[in-house]
């Protein structure tokens, strides 16, 4: 009775009344569209597929590495620690790429270890000197068998690959579904058109560097799914890990190589210092055009409009000249 009798009053006020109930709308709505999912991905790239398969739907994406860290010297804090345990679903590469959440992902609910899903596409490592331009690279895939990997025999740089990517996709989809049936229609129609862009961009980018591209170099050898995804090849890598120092005899072959093959851009990330690009550079000087393998010189929320940023650096890095 008391309550009825104040729901008259606040009517009876005319504009407050409507104000007042405006507001508790507006709460209301909030109350029921706050994210209900929690997913911790390990990394940028991981984070901007997922938040493209999820927009608009109630789920939040944290991204667990921070700017400016890697996945081979980052040390978890306890907040890190307290985050991965109350997340609904944890995304990473795997053991290989980053076993120091090995450990800590065992605790944890639901996991999904991108380098262990049936169908990955794995390319493996190749020599600083890339030597096959027949695009003759055998893809190596992982079967169901197959489970964790606790060695580098494969290139961890799976986001470049678009069937990677679409796997990837698949995987989240379902352990979405698993804990949400109501969120079917709508991941569908978000996965569809994720698929569709990724496929469209890379074919076009595909045909239109068929016609015109030319030899480059890559400071960080991190790009060999991104070529094979284009048709394209490098002439080779300063560096295949960033965290070595390449030795005198290598980056005077890379020199040999770049004037030989008459090559006029290389493709620099932030892991290679300018001053080891200078050790090899010619006259006249080459193009640099960088690219983040890790996504943060990108400030977007989509994977597909960051791919499509990437091609359009490969498309002007291999037409310099």
């Amino acid at each position: 009775m008391l309550y009825r009798t104040f729901i008259k009053k606040i009517l009876a006020n005319g504009s407050l009344g409507f104000l007042l109930l405006t507001l508790c709308w507006a709460t209301s709505v909030t109350a029921d569209t706050r994210p209900t999912r929690h997913i911790m991905v390990s990394m940028r790239p991981i984070a901007l597929l997922v938040q493209e398969l999820t927009q608009g739907l109630p789920v939040q994406v944290t991204t667990l590495l921070p700017q400016g860290a890697t996945p081979h010297d980052y040390a978890l804090k306890p907040s890190d620690l307290r985050a991965l345990m109350e997340a609904d679903l944890v995304v990473w590469l795997g053991e290989a790429g980053e076993p120091y959440l090995e450990g800590v992902v065992a605790r944890t609910g639901a996991q999904i270890a991108w380098s262990a899903l049936p169908g990955l596409v794995q390319l493996p490592p190749r020599p600083a000197l890339h030597e096959d331009h027949q695009g003759g690279h055998d893809h190596h895939h992982v079967d169901s068998q197959q489970g964790h990997h606790h060695s580098t025999t494969f290139d961890l740089h799976f986001w470049f690959s678009v069937d990677n990517a679409v796997t990837l996709a698949d995987a989240v989809e379902q352990a979405l579904l698993a804990r949400d049936p109501k969120l079917k229609n709508a991941l569908a129609q978000n996965k569809a058109a994720l698929v569709q862009r990724l496929q469209q961009q890379r074919d076009q980018s595909r045909l239109l560097l068929a016609q015109a591209a030319g030899p480059f170099m890559l400071s960080h050898d991190a790009y060999y799914y991104l070529e094979q995804d284009l048709g394209i090849q490098s002439e080779g890598a300063i560096s295949l890990d960033p965290e070595i120092k390449p030795g005198v005899k290598h980056l005077m072959a890379i020199k040999e190589r770049i004037e030989d093959h008459k090559v006029r851009c290389v493709i620099s990330d932030p892991s290679v210092s300018n001053a080891l690009l200078n050790k090899v550079d010619t006259q006249p000087p080459l193009v640099r055009l960088s690219i983040d393998p890790l996504a943060w010189d990108y400030q977007g929320n989509g994977f597909s409009e960051w791919l499509s940023s990437v091609y359009v650096k490969m498309v002007v890095c291999t037409t310099a000249g």
